[in-house]
């Protein structure tokens, strides 16, 4: 996939309500990644078709074709969701079906990133609103073809929990920057 010219992210928030300001993730995506601009949408809140009651979670998947029928309805390349509900993912994969903090498809049309466990641990509101960036950059790289990352600073490095968010950035180790170059061409 190659960029030419610039395509349009759609941001929403997912679900009734969000313990997260938006407003700031535009400046930010579009300052890390190269021909991406980032349009607001309103919020997506009719998702209960993922909704697992017995486990008191959604099912993030299930989030992202949603999203997709979103995005065709919209006509926007991308979409990216923020959403306070709890994610869950069952597939083998996923560590067994336990939490996600986000999902998306590997150069894919959408991504969802929750703020659930973000905040499980009480952090100050500044340790909260990085570890949300930190992870739409990672469910963003995800979308425009970046693969998992060995390097613990690097957006793209898997977090098992908050404390591996809080030892990365919100940004793109060389590698993957080299990456981004390739797919921008």
């Amino acid at each position: 996939m190659t960029w030419s010219t610039f395509e349009v992210l759609a941001l929403l928030q997912v679900g009734p309500r969000l313990d997260y300001n938006l407003d700031g993730l535009p400046a930010l995506i579009s300052s890390k990644v190269a021909k991406l601009a980032v349009k607001s949408l309103p919020p997506v809140v009719d998702i209960e078709e993922a909704a697992n009651t017995r486990r008191r979670q959604y099912h993030s998947t299930r989030i992202l074709a949603i999203l997709e029928n979103h995005v065709n309805l919209a006509d926007f390349k991308k979409i990216l969701g923020v959403t306070s509900l709890d994610l869950y993912n069952p597939s083998p994969n996923a560590d067994g079906g336990g939490f996600v903090f986000g999902e998306a498809r590997i150069r894919g049309r959408s991504s969802i990133i929750s703020t659930y466990r973000l905040d499980a641990d009480q952090p100050t509101s500044q340790v909260f609103d990085a570890r949300v960036k930190k992870e739409v950059m990672h469910e963003l790289g995800h979308m425009i073809g970046l693969e998992h990352c060995t390097s613990f600073t690097c957006a793209m490095h898997k977090s098992e929990n908050v404390f591996d968010i809080d030892t990365k950035s919100d940004s793109y180790c060389d590698s993957c920057q080299a990456v981004l170059q390739e797919i921008h061409r």
